[in-house]
């Protein structure tokens, strides 16, 4: 059975309206017709019904509407989804079940009139009206500082505060309100705005359609609202998952994490995972095209099969021993025993798809080993949210190793604000002071990388044990800034460098 609401891209965004205008047509029934294959149509000149299709049980509606001119509205017909309907009208397109050429008659010219696109948030435990008040009043006031936007309204109804960006008139209309226990974001597009995707529409590009509305859709909700609420998680979820990076540079992708302890084994296999994840998203391989599948309770999986050589050359692993190869080798046999290793990931979802139904290294040549996995369809495609520089792929040794993953648990996390426990870290080595100067240096090297790639800002806050507080940046940070005294470091990420 089709479902009635069809995802953009994935997202969580569904259409909430979409009409089209048909310029002249004065016979509302063609097009009435014409639909009453897939909807029960309501027909009405000048805004008074006129054709009634009683015969017709569908369970999705269209509003076709003449306009005679009488009144001085528009001359043609306007044909409009609304809600429901219009999830379920593009859904029908999405999944070619439903041809746009039945709305085009003789040499009538056909437009997309007007789509909106909504996104619903549900309220969390720390959702109460005063903070949501707040939020409006703070997105207000950001607009009225920081945009050309005037003409905005907070209004109060029954159920709560409405905030309204744009005239209803403009080519972009925005509303944020309360609704079904959930705070709703919708977007209206119109106007010039409609016109530059519609042939996109009307051509079946529907890919190209939808990405132009999504990123408009980000970009301006971005503009217009805080971000430092947690009713706009969505977006820094959307950014950091699609921002600005070059897709031939290696990369340790992660996404969230739960900030527990782990024992220094657990860790080196959480590490080695990370790595393998990111191995696989490098070789952007299509599933369906270049793996074998395999299907186990409506879950797919796809085959991997390549040298050890080549995932040891991506992660640049130093295999300078017999001893390394086996250990490494160990770790793929052990690949589909997991938990509770995959319990350090705080996406639920994400943590289902981490799933490997089948792992196997192996020396058939008896000259290079070779290893076989069937990974879950979701890992091929699931866009991470965080993307760490290379040096991020490789530790050389278990201190190194302890260093990168309690900094990427710092950086994997919703906030964009984070924090590097350092007291923590330093209580786990034992070292001379030598090697803790190496240590600290490295400290120094990773955030300043992080600063280059544009993932965290250069400005720094060093919080003692003693509680005080000192601010620096990244960029003049030596050795001897970072000591036994620090408790943690505080920094923020870099939420400018996205889509």
């Amino acid at each position: 059975m089709l479902s009635s609401q069809k995802e953009l891209n994935g997202l969580n965004l569904l259409v909430d309206w979409i009409s089209f205008n048909i310029e002249g047509l004065m016979d509302p029934r063609i097009i009435g017709d014409n639909l009453s294959k897939y909807f029960t149509p309501q027909v009405l000149i000048d805004d008074i019904p006129t054709i009634a299709y009683h015969g017709l049980k569908k369970k999705h509606k269209v509003s076709v509407r003449q306009y005679t001119g009488s009144k001085g509205y528009w001359v043609g017909t306007q044909i409009i989804f609304s809600g429901k309907d219009a999830a379920y009208c593009y859904t029908l397109i999405k999944t070619q079940k439903f041809d746009l050429k039945v709305l085009r008659v003789d040499q009538h010219n056909l437009s997309l009139g007007r789509i909106d696109l909504c996104f619903s948030r549900p309220n969390d435990l720390n959702h109460t009206s005063k903070s949501f008040d707040g939020f409006l009043v703070d997105s207000r006031s950001q607009i009225q500082n920081h945009t050309n936007t005037r003409h905005i309204r907070l209004q109060d109804f029954p159920d709560g505060k409405v905030l309204k960006i744009n005239r209803r008139n403009n080519s972009l209309h925005y509303r944020v309100y309360q609704k079904d226990q959930c705070v709703r974001f919708e977007l209206e597009f119109k106007h010039r705005q409609t016109q530059s995707v519609q042939d996109y529409l009307f051509h079946n590009h529907l890919d190209i359609f939808e990405n132009k509305l999504v990123l408009k859709f980000f970009k301006y909700s971005g503009q217009v609202l805080r971000l430092d609420y947690q009713y706009t998680d969505w977006i820094l979820d959307f950014r950091r998952k699609y921002r600005l990076v070059n897709p031939s540079n290696k990369m340790l992708l992660t996404s969230y994490l739960e900030n527990r302890k782990m024992s220094e084994e657990e860790e080196e296999k959480f590490f080695h995972l990370l790595q393998f994840l990111s191995f696989i998203k490098s070789l952007k391989l299509n599933p369906f095209k270049d793996c074998k599948r395999l299907r186990v309770k409506k879950q797919n999986y796809y085959g991997l099969k390549f040298p050890l050589s080549k995932f040891v050359n991506y992660t640049g692993i130093p295999i300078s021993h017999q001893f390394d190869r086996k250990k490494l080798i160990g770790y793929f046999k052990q690949l589909h025993k997991l938990d509770p290793i995959v319990q350090e990931f705080s996406d639920g979802a994400f943590r289902s798809y981490v799933c490997f139904l089948y792992a196997e290294c192996e020396n058939p040549s008896g000259k290079a080993w070779v290893v076989e996995v069937y990974a879950a369809e979701e890992l091929f495609w699931f866009p991470y949210p965080f993307q760490l520089p290379k040096s991020f792929l490789i530790s050389r040794q278990k201190n190194d190793l302890r260093l990168k993953v309690r900094l990427m648990k710092a950086l994997a996390v919703n906030e964009p604000k984070k924090r590097l426990d350092l007291q923590e870290f330093f209580n786990t080595i034992n070292v001379s002071n030598k090697r803790l100067i190496e240590i600290k240096e490295s400290i120094i090297q990773l955030l300043k990388e992080l600063v280059k790639d544009k993932i965290i800002h250069n400005q720094l806050e060093i919080v003692l044990k003693s509680g005080k507080k000192e601010e620096v940046l990244i960029k003049f940070l030596t050795a001897s800034d970072i000591t036994r005294r620090i408790k943690y470091l505080k920094f923020t990420e870099n939420l400018k460098n996205y889509i």
